[in-house]
């Protein structure tokens, strides 16, 4: 398979799956990782934004896996995405002076990934 396929198939599966597990149950997903959501309003909020957006931009990366005219624009997409989310999460650990192995896969993961767009980025020019 193409590095192109497999970074919008990994990447776009990745939000998608951790949207879904946001839409469907926010308060025991982060509370595995020791975060207390409140019932009502502010777990609609977590549900919307993190599972929403999640959900979107995993779709966005499997329909541009889809479809060859969308992929350098999914790859960017991606990498943007999964490097933001990377680089804020490593600002934060280092300002907040946080670790843990759940920040620390997450990190692994997000950098992972971004490095899997830029490649796929460099190779389909």
């Amino acid at each position: 398979m193409r590095s192109d396929l497999i970074a919008l198939v990994l990447g776009g599966l990745g939000f998608v799956i951790f949207g879904v597990a946001m839409s469907v149950a926010p308060q025991a997903v982060m509370a595995s990782i020791g975060w207390q959501i409140p019932d009502g309003v502010p777990t609609t909020e977590v549900r919307a934004f993190y599972g929403g957006l999640e959900l979107a931009l995993g779709v966005l990366l499997l329909a541009a896996a889809r479809n060859p005219a969308y992929r350098r624009a999914g790859l960017i997409l991606g990498g943007v995405s999964y490097g933001l989310v990377g680089l804020t999460r490593a600002a934060g650990m280092l300002i907040d002076g946080t670790g843990g192995g759940f920040l620390w896969a997450a990190l692994a993961t997000e950098l992972g990934l971004t490095a899997l767009f830029a490649y796929a980025w460099t190779r389909t020019r």
